[in-house]
């Protein structure tokens, strides 16, 4: 799975939470600034994200502060090369 995959996946995943279009997030921004998300929709978010992308997030790193590109960056670098996801 390439890195702009992943990077779409992250979106659609906090987009559909956020209740917000994918096109209003901005991927070089902190998680917490997407409009419309909280804690919670934010978690729901990641269970989306490792669902789809067939990973687990620490929860560690969801308390660093990380854009929502880095979020992206971090799940690529989870899955394993060649897979299809």
């Amino acid at each position: 799975m390439s890195a702009d995959q992943t990077l779409d996946i992250v979106v659609r995943a906090l987009a559909a939470q956020a209740n917000v279009p994918a096109t209003g997030i901005d991927t070089d921004k902190p998680l917490s600034a997407v409009p419309g998300i909280e804690s919670v929709k934010a978690l729901r978010a990641i269970t989306d994200i490792e669902d789809e992308c067939d990973v687990v997030i620490p929860d560690d790193f969801l308390f660093e502060t990380a854009t929502v590109r880095e979020l992206a960056d971090f799940v690529s670098s989870l899955i394993p090369e060649g897979s299809s996801i």
